[in-house]
């Protein structure tokens, strides 16, 4: 059966140091590799001959994980928010073209997901458009926080209808805060928290954000996937539709029913196996989950695939948690 992952990280080595002083860096010391993206430094990952950034190893795990084709997305450290317009969109453009190149070469191993200078969103829906039309990726990738402008900000309309125009799916992925300070307190870096539980936590927030903000609203063919299950939205749907009942801020809010903008969601499966990925397929239904393993990433699921297929689903609800949705959302 065939397998799709959409949840599949990056690196381009020749993209590095494009973006200035925030780098991006690959590099080692004193016998440990380290990716930095400004000031924030990530280790005890293998990045420079590894999968990340190397083609031929990647080729070589997606084997051993069962992976058939990929669904390629810029790493969350790399989004830079916080630089000068200009220069981010410097690394987008290069980081793209990179992108595209690769999936041009390996057609039926890889798609690939474009990412944008949102702090300007006139120049990040121009790119937007190149990245489509001409380089013909699939997708976008976001933060839950645009460098301290949320999801739901008016600057950011242009982008969400030029997405909707083109039919362009959005991921949103959370860079940890110390990457794209937002002036939020919350988790900290202490026993990786950031990682652990702040990326749930800010994509529970986004999708807050893309619900009681309207995005959704006044987007009704934009589809949003939420990776990691979605954080905990999933879990609490039901207070979101208890607020929107219940509290004074929501009356008359959406002009569309709670339940057809929920269903503009998709998550994806990285929760584990057994019981809390069940919950999430039953919650949801089959028809909204896709298959991510956070390939080459510090908390990648080797056995993935068969978890899914140990679920106790049927084989066409299987069949579309593994690539049946994937090809849908994403045109692959």
């Amino acid at each position: 059966m065939r397998t799709i992952d959409i949840h599949a990280h990056i690196l381009f080595p020749e993209v590095m140091g494009l973006c200035g002083a925030a780098g991006p860096e690959l590099g080692e010391k004193n016998g440990r590799q380290f990716f930095r993206s400004g000031d924030y430094v990530l280790d005890y990952v293998r990045f420079i001959d590894g999968p990340m950034s190397n083609v031929e190893a990647r080729l070589k795990l997606m084997e051993k994980l069962a992976v058939d084709h990929q669904l390629l997305s810029p790493n969350p450290l790399t989004y830079f928010y916080k630089q000068p317009a200009e220069v981010a969109l410097r690394y987008c453009r290069a980081a793209n073209d990179a992108m595209a190149s690769l999936c041009a070469k390996h057609p039926q191993r890889f798609s690939g997901s474009a990412q944008l200078p949102l702090q300007e969103p006139n120049l990040a829906t121009k790119e937007l458009q190149r990245a489509v039309n001409d380089l013909k990726l699939k997708s976008v990738h976001a933060g839950s926080d645009i460098g301290g402008i949320t999801l739901s900000d008016a600057s950011l309309e242009p982008v969400w209808e030029a997405m909707e125009t083109l039919g362009v799916p959005l991921v949103i992925h959370p860079a940890p805060p110390e990457v794209e300070p937002t002036g939020k307190t919350g988790t900290t870096r202490k026993w990786d928290l950031d990682l652990i539980a702040g990326f749930g936590h800010e994509e529970t927030l986004a999708v807050a954000e893309l619900v009681f903000g309207g995005v959704l609203d006044r987007h009704p063919k934009l589809s949003v996937n939420v990776p990691h299950g979605g954080g905990t939205a999933v879990f609490l749907r039901g207070r979101f539709e208890s607020a929107l009942r219940r509290r004074p801020w929501a009356k008359n809010l959406l002009k569309r029913p709670f339940e057809e903008q929920w269903r503009q969601l998709n998550f994806d499966c990285l929760v584990r196996a057994g019981a809390h990925m069940e919950f999430l397929v039953k919650a949801e239904g089959a028809e909204r989950i896709l298959l991510g393993t956070n390939f080459a990433g510090w908390d990648q699921e080797d056995e993935i695939v068969s978890q899914v297929r140990e679920l106790p689903i049927s084989e066409e609800e299987e069949s579309l948690i593994l690539y049946g949705n994937a090809e849908r959302i994403f045109k692959l």
